[in-house]
């Protein structure tokens, strides 16, 4: 398989390692990120070698901050409609994989780290993991499918308070509420997904490419809502509010970054 500038691939007889590589950007989201996801995916899916494929990240505190701010600080309503309409076809390829797709969660999932992980078949969580659909805070929307698959995971109430809120919840919580499948210790975390992994491949591929399909469709009775967020999430832009948030939002980044480094100079040793 290609070598990728924001992931690293690694197969190991008939598992798939895909790991998002993006640490001076903690992970996060950019055009060519999706479009090389949208690649590896197409990749996988000619593979008849590959049983199952495994999503984690190359950092143990940062599975994905979400969407890069230098991206959609600089959007506007029709380039964000088209941005949506682009994530939903990728994060849908990589959902109807045929094969089991496992979403290994080490440190914070956000926004489109988050909407990617709920196109997994199963996310596993390492106990430092977090998640959250924190949109909202910057006059956002979802718009890789949060609005549609956190509500079919943990219900329409759940889903409410989180998005609403834009509050980041722990392990335990999710697992409480249904959004990860177990919660497993940061020490030995990838030997027991590659565990997992060596499970699954014992059972009938073709038997789990049906059942796959079966409970998708069981799930997915109506695929408007994802059409209708799009259009929300180009209205949102358009407004002009995302874009004032953000510039804030970069804006105090930069000044935490500031004072980090001033913290390190003076923590430095003077000659």
């Amino acid at each position: 398989m290609d070598s990728y500038h924001n992931w690293i691939v690694e197969e190991d007889y008939g598992l798939c390692w895909v790991k998002l590589n993006r640490p001076l950007k903690k992970n996060a989201f950019n055009e060519e990120t999706a479009h090389e996801l949208d690649e590896i995916v197409h990749a996988i899916k000619q593979n008849p070698e590959i049983k199952v494929l495994i999503i984690a990240s190359t950092s143990e505190e940062m599975f994905s901050a979400g969407a890069d701010m230098d991206w959609f600080g600089v959007i506007d309503g029709p380039a964000a409609e088209d941005v949506s309409y682009q994530i939903h076809h990728i994060f849908g390829n990589l959902e109807r994989l045929s094969i089991p797709v496992i979403m290994a969660v080490k440190g914070l999932c956000l926004t489109a780290g988050l909407e990617m992980a709920m196109c997994g078949d199963m996310i596993y969580a390492a106990e430092n993991a977090k998640f959250g659909q924190i949109e909202c805070r910057y006059g956002i929307t979802p718009g890789g499918g949060g609005t549609q698959r956190l509500t079919r995971l943990v219900g329409p109430m759940r889903a409410k308070e989180l998005i609403f809120s834009g509050r980041v919840i722990g392990a335990e919580e999710a697992l409480r509420i249904g959004l990860v499948n177990a919660i497993f210790p940061l020490e030995g975390f990838d030997a027991k997904i590659t565990k997992i992994g060596r499970k699954l491949m014992m059972n009938s591929a073709d038997a789990i490419r049906d059942c796959k399909f079966l409970v998708h469709q069981a799930t997915y009775m109506n695929e408007q809502g994802f059409v209708r967020e799009e259009k929300v999430f180009g209205e949102r832009f358009a407004s002009g509010e995302p874009r004032q948030r953000l510039k804030i939002a970069l804006r105090h980044q930069k000044m935490q970054k500031k004072r980090q480094a001033r913290k390190e100079k003076n923590k430095s040793p003077t000659s």
